[in-house]
């Protein structure tokens, strides 16, 4: 009798403690972490849901930008790097701003051990203010773009663009859904161009130039300069296509996904071909390098460069948000920066292929495979593309 009593009491005060484990899991609210802003939201929270009620009050919405950008915390890592300096300051202080323009340049340690095009990019002081020389203020007449082509070019490229315009950068209509095209260009360093931009411009009204010098490093800044134009000339396109002049896009099929997306996708979308764990090129002939003295630590996930989608309603914020996102000279690394500091992570799809992998024909032309973009075509080679997908020539 005493033998069972005891298993009793011990059967009851295992239920009991197991009753108190689940009381105390259901109950107990995990303390909030001070330092943590409460509009510092996990990952792929719609960042809209919190500014558009804020846009007519600029304090307020620049303060719940400030909160979203602490969560570039978990990139920067403590480290004398110029970068990391720069960007724990900002994320410290609401009064500080990214992008200022300088009239004097600013002394960089160690600059004299940096390649020429990083130089020329801290020597330019992080400014976005450039006027511009060539403008379409109504490409996005009437608000009606589903989809706005943003097409990063140089001067030199006319072949690139050519191509582009005969091709999958047409501007029309998809049925509702109009499709529209801006080239995006700085100034040659080399030979004046202007009379035959103007020419060029003249016949295709479709090119947009600002008053700096188009290098590789500056391509962050003709992003920026390409958000507060569109900011103001193109509130309501739908989605932007940022890419490069030599990817071969299925545009039919980018406006097909695009208008079979759900609502909450349609206003919080980056999407592409995702990068992760990626990391600083630390060799000193790859026109990628990044010193360790300018940045430590690995980058955040991004969508390669060479073409990817956003929802148009994002624009505004990307530009505000960049003010606590110090300039960096990778521009898709920018980028996914500055969606980071928004609370967005980039969804990747299989479709967008930005790097030089073999793409055999039969897989551009066959739905099945799903390819929507591809990268590092010749003009000659997008015309081909082009010609055999839009007369069915190769079947899957």
């Amino acid at each position: 009798m005493l033998r069972c009593r005891k298993v009793m009491i011990s059967v009851i005060a295992l239920f009991t403690l197991v009753a108190l484990k689940i009381y105390i899991e259901v109950m107990y609210e995990i303390p909030k972490l001070a330092e943590r802003p409460s509009t510092a939201n996990e990952l792929n929270r719609n960042p809209l849901s919190i500014l558009e009620p804020l846009q007519d009050q600029d304090d307020l919405f620049m303060a719940a930008l400030h909160d979203m950008a602490q969560q570039l915390r978990r990139l920067v890592d403590t480290s004398d790097s110029y970068w990391n300096n720069a960007e724990q300051q900002l994320l410290e202080s609401e009064n500080m701003r990214a992008w200022p323009c300088r009239t004097a340049n600013e002394p960089f340690k160690e600059i004299t051990d940096y390649p020429e095009s990083l130089q020329i990019f801290l020597q330019n002081g992080g400014c976005r203010e450039y006027s511009l020389i060539i403008d379409q203020p109504r490409k996005c007449q009437h608000n009606k773009t589903f989809l706005l082509l943003a097409i990063k070019s140089s001067p030199q490229n006319f072949a690139q663009r050519q191509a582009v315009r005969n091709t999958w950068g047409t501007e029309r209509c998809y049925g509702e859904r109009s499709v529209k095209l801006v080239f995006l260009l700085g100034v040659a360093s080399g030979p004046d161009l202007s009379a035959l931009l103007w020419y060029e411009d003249g016949q295709y009204h479709d090119l947009i130039q600002w008053d700096f010098i188009d290098t590789f490093f500056n391509l962050t800044l003709k992003d920026q300069l390409f958000l507060g134009w569109a900011k103001k000339h193109c509130p309501g396109a739908r989605y932007i296509l940022k890419g490069d002049d030599d990817v071969f896009v299925r545009t039919p099929e980018i406006v097909k996904e695009l208008s079979l997306l759900d609502r909450q996708k349609t206003r919080a979308l980056y999407m592409g071909h995702v990068v992760t764990s990626a990391k600083p090129y630390r060799d000193p002939q790859s026109k990628y390098y990044i010193p360790h003295s300018f940045y430590a630590g690995s980058y955040p996930p991004y969508a390669g460069g060479g073409g990817y989608v956003f929802s148009g309603a994002l624009t505004p914020w990307l530009y505000q948000v960049s003010h606590f996102v110090a300039p960096f000279p990778i521009d898709d690394v920018y980028t996914g920066m500055c969606f980071m500091a928004l609370g967005l992570k980039p969804t990747s799809h299989p479709g967008f292929q930005t790097f030089e992998v073999p793409i055999k024909k039969s897989d551009l032309c066959c739905p099945k495979k799903q390819l929507l973009l591809v990268h590092k075509k010749t003009p000659q080679e997008i015309l081909q593309m082009w010609t055999e997908l839009k007369g069915h020539v190769l079947h899957c």
